[in-house]
């Protein structure tokens, strides 16, 4: 999308001078919410809409009377393949043209003002100034990047260093998957190939060690409940970010089985494929200030999501293995982890990965305790069997003087949490 949208906009504003982003008079909210960050404030007037998460702007105080390509910050729209002034002439992917059509009706009901902030005037994206971008409608700032979120129209998309939005965002998201708007209606574009078949995603965003160094570490897993094998030729996997993987013919998520996107590189099988990419994708939670997440989501090819995870986990955060479970550690000697039974019933561990940063063990595959049962893995090398797991670490990974341990969903939502020596969970 940026590489076609950067054309288009090059050829309409062809005579626009180089020139630097003016700097901001004065600073205000970035959203028009009490208690946001203070950000750079501009003004501007839109010349027209290219898409659900661009206009151009004839930017106050620029030197020019020309607009300018401005890129809205934390969101993402579908792909549009056809940018024009004229509706009519647009074309793009399913729910591309109607985040366009919202931005329009909301510019137009502002009368064509707007408000940019940024928490840096220099944030960019593909050369495009990077900001918030409100409204005013009947006398309040309208934030334009809330609005299409909320309504499913847009993906959240967190940037690096202009986070004042993310916490909202990512609510709005939260709130608009549960209703199933638009993007989380998942036959919205018509009703796809294996409409009813019931498929999981579980993106493992931070891979066990050091990401870099374990790229196949971080995955997309794919599970089927149903007991119908289910194609997904053509389908798609992506992060908020343009990056994505298609399935190629004849893949195959098993009846009662999943298959495995990994990042890095591999060589396909019929469970395990590999996306080929050099450097991780989905952000670690809390691997930089203010990062706190992203998501991963499986379209169709006609443009559904058919399948998401989002994480850490925002709404209805519970696990069924609450109060059901006790997590002991042995961080001296022989190392290891036990998760007992507590419940009066069984339970399954699958779902759920037993954390000490930035190490994770996951249960990707149903792992049932009885009453009274206990899981135990040793950290060291070994062969697992049963209900004795080993991690096949080197050396010890849990510090004797200060550490933490928890078990937690693969939303990240922490279920038991053991720490010592001041270590917080």
């Amino acid at each position: 999308m940026l590489r076609r949208l950067a054309a288009v906009l090059a050829t309409a504003i062809v005579s626009v001078p180089v020139v630097a982003t003016p700097a901001s008079a004065a600073t205000a909210y970035c959203l028009p919410v009490t208690g946001s960050a203070r950000c750079h404030v501009w003004t501007g007037k839109v010349s027209w809409v290219a898409d659900g998460d661009t206009m151009l702007v004839d930017i106050n105080g620029d030197g020019t009377d020309t607009p300018r390509p401005v890129r809205i910050i934390g969101m993402q729209a579908m792909e549009q393949r056809v940018y024009s002034p004229n509706p009519k002439k647009r074309r793009g992917e399913c729910h591309a043209l109607a985040a366009t059509a919202r931005v329009e009706q909301l510019v137009k009901a502002g009368g064509g003002i707007v408000r940019m902030t940024a928490l840096r005037a220099s944030s960019k994206s593909k050369g495009r100034p990077l900001r918030s971008i409100s409204v005013k409608i009947n006398g309040q700032w309208r934030d334009i990047g809330a609005d299409l979120v909320s309504r499913g129209l847009t993906l959240w998309q967190p940037f690096a260093g202009e986070w004042a939005a993310d916490v909202t965002y990512r609510k709005l998201e939260a709130q608009a998957a549960s209703y199933r708007r638009n993007l989380f209606d998942t036959d919205s574009c018509g009703v796809g190939p294996f409409q009813s078949t019931p498929l999981h995603v579980w993106v493992n965003s931070d891979a066990d060690g050091e990401d870099s160094k374990n790229l196949n570490g971080e995955w997309v897993r794919i599970g089927n409940d149903s007991a119908v094998n289910t194609r997904i030729d053509g389908w798609w996997v992506r992060d908020s970010g343009l990056r994505r993987y298609t399935f190629g013919a004849n893949t195959v998520v098993p009846a009662h089985g999943a298959i495995y996107l990994h990042v890095g590189r591999g060589h396909n099988t019929p469970t395990h494929k590999y996306w080929g990419l050099t450097a991780p994708v989905f952000e670690n939670v809390g691997a930089a200030a203010h990062v706190i997440g992203d998501g991963a989501y499986l379209f169709d090819r006609q443009g559904d999501v058919r399948s998401w995870m989002q994480y850490p986990c925002m709404l209805n955060c519970t696990s069924p293995l609450a109060g059901k479970v006790d997590v002991k550690v042995h961080q001296s000697g022989v190392e290891s982890i036990e998760v007992t039974n507590t419940s009066a019933e069984a339970v399954d561990l699958f779902g759920h990965m037993l954390v000490s940063k930035p190490y994770r063990y996951s249960f990707v595959n149903h792992t049932v305790l009885q009453p009274g049962a206990t899981l135990t893995l040793y950290t060291s090398w070994g062969t697992s069997s049963g209900l004795t797991r080993y991690w096949n670490k080197n050396g010890g990974i849990l510090t004797d003087r200060g550490d933490a341990v928890s078990l937690q969903t693969a939303a990240e939502s922490i279920v038991q949490c053991v720490n010592w020596g001041g270590v917080r969970c």
